[in-house]
């Protein structure tokens, strides 16, 4: 399977977000500045929105966006736009005004082979919607134009599903809250939705599917699902993600549970259904620990790696920083690899964890966010860092006698 990559984003109509702003990616980590009500965050849920082509929070906004995401030779270039109907008058047949209408489209180019195809959306099915059109990419319509083109279609179709897991980190407990199966009390559509996942078998077919559950957490329940016929269990050697948050704790163990919340059993068939999982953390001196007397950086530290169990692609982590120990912090920017990553913070220590190889990668790296009058009206400005500010700054941190939060700020780059 291969990762996949925003590569660029444009902002022909998006809130009061400069029409015609466009951004550019580096593969690797990029940081969004500015200071605060600059719309770090908004950019952040933009950014989710896109990356799992999933609008439903812009259901009542005008909006038009182009975007571009690699996997492997592929490269996928989405447009989509929502807007106000101007024909007030225009109705269903069931008398019902429809006030939006929308349209998206989806091209791909696969290098390996010259190939193009495009898909578009489906506007008898758009006529179907009465208060706003189909805003989420309809995976089922995609998946059908995809499935009679061969195995590459298949794995790219697999790749761009990987990515709709890629929600924001969000700044607070949030998404602590989701993997332990709660509802988040500030929802929206970039934060993720409560764990949950289920299990059929019946005469040894068996159906698996999930919400919010890392694949391999998913797996090894349904392992122990079919294995023992038993409520599921999780083996020590089935939790690398217990693993993971226990190394970078300094705990013990950390151990996970599943929350049963519905079981059905006949003859011939039997199900359950978990909803979040209870984590335990077992401390260096024997003591073990229920998560809910986590400290706030522990509960931040153990929702983040369970994140990025979400999450093999993207990244997109709001003021990440937040309660965590700067070891832990250096941990959790060891533990993103290869994945592609858009953090913010106001803490500068963040930033020294990320190299820089040339001026071009300065200038894909830092995405800057500022507010500015125009016309009497607050406009939000956002732009990747300017050739000559990201000149200024690698000429400073080849000097390697600053940090790179001092360059940033006695520079006025931040």
């Amino acid at each position: 399977m291969s990762t996949v990559k925003l590569k660029r984003l444009k902002i022909n109509q998006y809130r009061n977000v400069r029409p015609g702003t466009q951004l550019h990616f580096d593969d690797g980590v990029n940081l969004v500045l500015g200071q605060n009500a600059a719309g770090k965050t908004t950019l952040l849920s933009l950014l989710s929105a896109v990356s799992r082509s999933a609008f439903e929070e812009l259901s009542h906004e005008e909006f038009d966006l182009e975007y571009e995401l690699i996997s492997g030779s592929f490269t996928v270039i989405a447009q989509v736009s929502h807007r106000r109907r101007d024909d007030a008058a225009s109705v269903d047949p069931a008398g019902v005004a429809r006030l939006w209408t929308g349209y998206y489209a989806i091209h791909i180019n696969d290098s390996s082979t010259s190939q193009n195809i495009t898909i578009v959306s489906d506007a008898a099915k758009a006529d179907q919607f009465r208060d706003r059109p189909p805003l989420v990419m309809d995976w089922s319509f995609i998946a059908a134009a995809l499935s009679d083109r061969g195995d590459a279609y298949r794995s790219l179709r697999s790749d761009l599903f990987t990515a709709a897991s890629a929600f924001r980190f969000d700044e607070s407990l949030e998404s602590f809250a989701a993997m332990t199966g709660r509802s988040s009390s500030l929802k929206s559509a970039a934060t993720p939705p409560p764990a949950f996942a289920s299990w059929h078998s019946s005469k040894n077919i068996s159906i698996t599917e999930g919400s919010y559950v890392p694949e391999d957490l998913s797996r090894a329940l349904h392992r122990s699902f079919q294995k023992t016929g038993k409520d599921p269990a999780l083996e020590d050697d089935e939790r690398p993600l217990a693993s993971q948050m226990a190394a970078a704790m300094g705990a013990l163990s950390v151990s996970i549970f599943p929350n049963q919340r519905a079981r059905t059993r006949t003859l011939n068939e039997s199900s359950f259904r978990v909803e979040g999982f209870t984590f335990e953390v077992t401390r260096c001196e024997g003591q073990t620990v229920h998560h809910d007397r986590l400290s706030y950086g522990q509960k931040r530290l153990v929702a983040y790696f369970y994140y990025l169990a979400m999450n093999p692609s993207i990244v997109i982590a709001d003021e990440l920083v937040n309660g965590l120990h700067h070891s832990w912090i250096k941990a959790c920017m060891d533990a993103i690899g290869d994945r592609q990553a858009f953090l913010t913070s106001q803490n500068p220590l963040l930033f020294d964890y990320v190299e820089f190889d040339s001026i071009e990668q300065v200038e894909a790296r830092f995405i800057t966010c500022k507010s500015e009058l125009v016309d009497g009206a607050e406009q939000l400005v956002w732009q990747n860092m300017p050739r000559d500010d990201a000149a200024r700054f690698y000429e400073a941190y080849t000097d390697e006698i600053e940090q790179v939060g001092e360059i940033l700020i006695t520079r006025g780059l931040w």
